[in-house]
This record gives structure tokens, C-alpha cells and sequence, in this order.
């Protein structure tokens, strides 16, 4: 096989690699989805999803789901001229929308509405997170590819959030405190109480925990440097002291040797 025939062959195969990942990835989406969410609050976020036919599929069905409760999706299609082609107000934590290239779409906006649920278990490592929203691309014959998922918004109230804050700076003061050689022993297991506390749902108690944790933390340290200060103020005055006894033999060496000359 000559150099431009394998030339030609490997160009094949890039683009025939590009065609397979171009139609895999066609469908792009994009959404400015927030990292966490009071919990009661209403969430409001929109949602577009560009070159929907630019794959291998001239039909296919866009299918949305969320974790948000009292749900609103508002899907709306444009032209390549950004002529809106449709608009649909659609109910529930999912739903389904045909999508079809003969209509001319070539861009797609969803806009959901929701309120962030409540917490049945708090956990605050790994910290609770809910679904905001997937969406997934469904083929005819019933194949489905997820186009992206947000799925790790946490969810807060004011006190869990005091109180991870509070545990967040204990934790920092005791890692200060041991890598300065403190013994934060006692501190260690006041700020692993405060994060047993904050799962069970016990904030108050677990802000308490914390603020202890990071006071015995904070006391550790400053006795390890009061020791360490302590210990070469001691070293100080010995070489003083050496120093000086050193200095009184020379001086009364000096002084003899005077004597007998």
C-alpha cells in the first residue's frame, strides 16, 4: 500500500470517527444552574439546547425530568431566523416534547419553574444534593441518551447552612492546630459530634459542637506555642548561661596567667 492511499485511509477514518462523536454529541444544552437552593424557595431557570438536528435523527423526543416540586415547563422552539415555531406549557416532574426537523427548529428553550423540595436525610459529608433537572434525548425504536444532568444542587435552610458554616471554620482551626503539633484530640471529636449532630438534623447543636471544637482548637495551638516559645526562651538563656561561664574562664585564666608573668 502506497503513502497516498494510506493517507486516504486514515482520513476516512477521522472522518468517519468525527461523523460517529458528531452525531453522539450533536445536541448541545446549556443552563445557569445554581449550586445550592433554599429549600421552599422558587427556582427559576432556562434551559437551551442547540443544533437539535445536526445527529442522525430527523425526529427524536426531548424528555425532561426535575427534583423541584409544583413544577412549570415552558418549551419553546425557534427558526433559524429566531422565529418562534412553538410554544407549549406543560405540568409535572417530567415530561415529553416531539421534535420534528420538517418544522425548520433549530433551537430550543425550556424554561422550568419549581420549588426546591425538602430534606429527608441531611448529610454533610458527602453533602445531600438533589436532581434539578436531566434531559435526555429519546430515538425512534426507544433508545435513549442522556444530553446532560444537573445533579448535585444542595439543598439548605438558614440554620443547616449556619451550621455547616460554623463546622467549615472548626475544621480549618483544628487542621491548623495539629499541623502547628497541638494535641486537638479533644477538639477532633467535638467537631465529628457536631457533623453526627448536623445529620440528624440537629443544627443548633451542631453550631454549638463546632464553635467548641474550634475554641479547643484554638486553645491547643496557642499552648503549643506558648510551649515552644517557652522551650527557646529556656534554650536561649542556657547558651547565656553557657556563654557567660565560658567568658568567666577565660577572664580568670587571663588573670592568672597575668599574675605569673
Amino acid at each position: 500500500m502506497n503513502s497516498s492511499r494510506c493517507s486516504k485511509l486514515a482520513l476516512a477514518v477521522v472522518v468517519l470517527l468525527a461523523t460517529t462523536v458528531g452525531g453522539a454529541l450533536a445536541v448541545s444544552a446549556s443552563g445557569d444552574v445554581p449550586q445550592s437552593a433554599a429549600v421552599g424557595e422558587k427556582q427559576e431557570t432556562q434551559f437551551t439546547f442547540s443544533n437539535p438536528f445536526s445527529g442522525q435523527y430527523n425526529e427524536w423526543t426531548l424528555q425532561g425530568e426535575t427534583a423541584l416540586t409544583a413544577v412549570t415547563w415552558v418549551v419553546t422552539t425557534y427558526d433559524n431566523t429566531g422565529a418562534q415555531v412553538d410554544t407549549r406549557v406543560l405540568n409535572g416532574q417530567s415530561f415529553e416534547y416531539a421534535l420534528d426537523a420538517s418544522e425548520g427548529v433549530t433551537r430550543v428553550t425550556v424554561d422550568l419553574t419549581g420549588t426546591t423540595p425538602q430534606v429527608a436525610q441531611w448529610s454533610y459529608e458527602p453533602a445531600q444534593s438533589f436532581t434539578y433537572a436531566t434531559f435526555t434525548q429519546t430515538q425512534p425504536g426507544g433508545s435513549a441518551t442522556v444530553i446532560q444532568s444537573w445533579d448535585d444542587v444542595r439543598p439548605y435552610t438558614e440554620a443547616s447552612q449556619n451550621a455547616r458554616t460554623e463546622i467549615e471554620q472548626s475544621e480549618r482551626a483544628v487542621q491548623s492546630a495539629a499541623k502547628s503539633g497541638a494535641n486537638v484530640a479533644e477538639a477532633r471529636d467535638l467537631l465529628a459530634n457536631a457533623k453526627h449532630a448536623y445529620n440528624a438534623g440537629e443544627f443548633t447543636l451542631a453550631s454549638d459542637l463546632a464553635n467548641r471544637a474550634e475554641s479547643k482548637a484554638n486553645a491547643a495551638s496557642s499552648s503549643q506555642r506558648t510551649q515552644r516559645w517557652a522551650l527557646i526562651g529556656g534554650a536561649v538563656v542556657l547558651i547565656l548561661v553557657v556563654l557567660g561561664g565560658i567568658g568567666w574562664w577565660y577572664w580568670n585564666q587571663r588573670d592568672t596567667y597575668d599574675r605569673l608573668g
